[in-house]
């Protein structure tokens, strides 16, 4: 009779342990979605401005090599500048600081994720 008892106290671990590995098998999650969020308050030290940028993985999966491109236009003339974040994993933000010669206030900004690679 006690082996009766734990056969069916195996065989509901057992059975479980498929269950969950099935659900977790056909589940899908969604890619790495990086996003750069807008720039926050503009910092000036001497004659540099620092613009804070973080940037935020909304995906399930994570994203490695994440560039983002931050561009000055003013008067028709763009200064871009870009960095690399090596690994954003699900849910993780990172923050950023780029570093301009000229008041962003005087032009248009624009900060964007222009590509990342699935680790």
């Amino acid at each position: 009779m006690p082996e009766w008892i734990v056969f069916g106290a195996s065989a509901l671990i057992l059975g479980t342990v498929v269950i969950v590995l099935l659900v977790l098998a056909f589940q899908s999650a969604a890619p790495a979605e990086p996003v750069a969020e807008p720039p926050g308050a503009v910092r000036q030290l001497g004659d540099q401005f620092f613009v804070p940028v973080e940037v935020e993985n909304r995906g399930d999966k994570g994203a490695a090599q994440v560039q983002v491109l931050a561009e000055l236009t003013i008067d028709g003339e763009t200064v871009s500048a870009d960095q690399v974040i090596d690994f954003l994993g699900t849910g993780e933000t990172q923050a950023l600081t780029f570093v301009f010669a000229d008041d962003p206030a005087t032009g248009e900004l624009v900060v964007n994720v222009v590509g990342f690679a699935e680790p």
